[in-house]
């Protein structure tokens, strides 16, 4: 190798491993400052509970799961016709309905409801959606927009009603109802509810001051809002 070339190599290396350790950074702060956030850690395994399942199956319709953790995520769905038949379709399913009721129940996603619910410009961000005209005239144009009539068409597929005849006749189907009966069930939930951080977003959100707070001058110190 030409000897000149060396401290380009040499650079451009550095640069590859500065950027790869600053994602990996940013990564891990954002994970760390949206502990609420649910991650799903449990949905694959309440998927695999189900009958005729793989993990690819899960990974396709997990972005569509994602909208009912998300209320700015759900507007964006509903605001577009074909995307909002998209998401009709994945819950129009056994396995989609199990996996969305047993984490439902889960104390990780109250606290991601929770904190979504009262972030004001995440809310504000979602109603605007419904404030945009396009989204009304897509929705004039849907009926002539063929993937419209997707959910309708699962109806004409007899693996639909496998799937269905399947889910009604395995145990793990009827989960959310029969765990009510175990008394260790409650624990984690009404310790959930005793603890006085589970509902801090709802005291955040009456401190305006965070989200109206003027922007700080250059070059001094921006004032952190109170907790």
């Amino acid at each position: 190798m030409n000897i000149k070339r060396l401290p380009a190599v040499f650079s451009a290396a550095l640069l590859a491993v500065t950027v790869a350790v600053a994602s990996s950074v940013s990564i891990a702060n954002e994970e760390k400052a949206n502990p609420s956030e649910h991650k799903f850690e449990l949905a694959k395994q309440y998927y695999g509970q189900c009958t005729d399942t793989d993990s690819s199956e899960f990974d396709a319709i997990m972005p569509q799961l994602k909208a009912f953790t998300d209320m700015e995520i759900m507007a964006a769905t509903m605001a577009d016709p074909a995307k909002f038949a998209q998401l009709m379709t994945v819950v129009n399913d056994p396995r989609t309905i199990h996996v969305m009721s047993k984490c439902a129940t889960e104390p990780v996603m109250w606290d991601t409801w929770m904190s979504g619910m009262t972030d004001f410009n995440k809310m504000s961000r979602a109603m605007g959606h419904f404030m945009n005209p396009n989204m009304y005239m897509q929705w004039m144009m849907a009926p002539m927009n063929p993937a419209m009539y997707q959910p309708m068409m699962q109806m004409a597929d007899p693996n639909y009603y496998t799937r269905w005849t399947n889910a009604m006749m395995n145990p793990a189907f009827y989960q959310p109802i029969t765990s009510m009966a175990d008394p260790n069930w409650y624990t984690p939930r009404i310790n959930w509810m005793m603890n006085p951080q589970s509902m801090q977003p709802m005291f955040n959100m009456m401190n305006m001051g965070g989200y109206f707070a003027p922007a700080p001058a250059a070059g001094s110190k921006a004032v952190e809002p109170a907790n």
